[in-house]
């Protein structure tokens, strides 16, 4: 068994808009791909006229039902816009809004080959869209593909960059560790800077005891669920020496629960489980108001994709970027 591609959704935030606000935590709500303004709005003339940069959040979410680990996933923008504007993405958090972003995150983008390379070579060039992008560092590793689509026929490897690229106009020469196994043809290559996030799977941490009792948290850890768990801080309160609420910093109280069974509060978008707290756990003597918190965080990965329209960029009709996902399951 392993993760499938159907598995990885594309998530929206709590907001989209071009406010402070914008982005947020990862809703419930999923991103279609190929469909008109999935992502980013369309651009009036004006804004055309004018230029303009907006930023829209975006989750990667391991919706796999057997809780497999998303292991050594790498993200890169598979297909750059064919327009005069240009996207990046950029690593986010969890959390955070647009009010947070600096604009001197490193992005992540994608270039064309601009000169033909053999096999064992370790210099390539590059012509990306606008230098000052700055997508291609030193230590950066590189997806350099001439397959005509993620899953197409083709080569494809993984090598990474020493030293800084220089410039020349818009070419960047970079210098690579080790050299190409494969020859490619400018013509048909693509070269994409990678994130690396590391595994995906959910995340259980800031956990707190606050009372009489203990929670063997080592042996018995809370089980998250790959396709429910969310973004949450979540407070289990005693009401008695057995019996104790759930509640969530924004999802308020969901239920209740009690020492001598699992505790699993159901997510109605999936009718899975939040997160289970396992009865085996509990020892010592609990009391009211005796408390328990910690944070659940999903099985996603949080990006920002920032969109660029240059003042007198041309009118294109069904212009699009594909960013893409590798990884293996565990």
């Amino acid at each position: 068994m392993s993760i499938i591609a159907a598995e990885l959704v594309w998530r929206k935030p709590t907001e989209v808009s071009d406010a402070g606000t914008n982005g947020g935590r990862m809703t419930h709500l999923p991103i279609t791909s190929g469909v008109k303004n999935n992502i980013f709005p369309d651009v009036p003339q004006s804004e055309r006229t004018a230029g303009s940069t907006k930023y829209r959040k975006v989750f990667i979410h391991v919706a796999n039902d057997a809780d497999l680990t998303l292991v050594a996933p790498k993200v890169f923008v598979e297909s750059r816009t064919p327009g005069d504007d240009n996207v990046t993405f950029f690593v986010g958090t969890q959390r955070n809004q647009q009010s947070a972003l600096t604009d001197s995150e490193q992005r992540y983008g994608a270039g064309q080959l601009n000169g033909n390379v053999s096999p064992s070579g370790t210099v390539i060039t590059v012509a990306v869209e606008d230098a000052a992008l700055d997508f291609l560092k030193s230590g950066m590793k590189v997806r350099i593909s001439d397959k005509a689509s993620i899953n197409g026929s083709g080569n494809e490897e993984y090598v990474t960059i020493t030293g800084a690229p220089g410039y020349v106009g818009n070419v960047a020469t970079c210098n690579l560790t080790t050299g190409l196994v494969n020859g490619y043809s400018a013509s048909t290559t693509k070269v994409a800077s990678v994130y690396e996030p590391g595994d995906i799977a959910p995340v259980i941490a800031n956990w707190t005891e606050n009372g009489t009792g203990t929670y063997n948290e080592a042996t018995y850890p809370v089980l998250g669920d790959n396709i429910a768990t969310i973004e949450q801080d979540w407070t289990i309160t005693f009401t008695s020496a057995t019996a104790f609420n759930i509640s969530g910093d924004v999802l308020g109280m969901i239920g209740t629960g009690n020492v001598g069974s699992d505790a699993a509060p159901s997510n109605p978008n999936y009718s899975k489980p939040y997160f289970t707290l396992r009865s085996a756990g509990w020892g010592g003597t609990w009391a009211s108001p005796n408390t328990i918190t910690f944070r659940t965080s999903p099985a996603a990965i949080p990006l920002w994709y920032r969109r660029v329209v240059p003042a007198g960029a041309n009118s294109l009709s069904g212009n699009s970027v594909i960013v893409a996902v590798d990884g293996e399951s565990a």
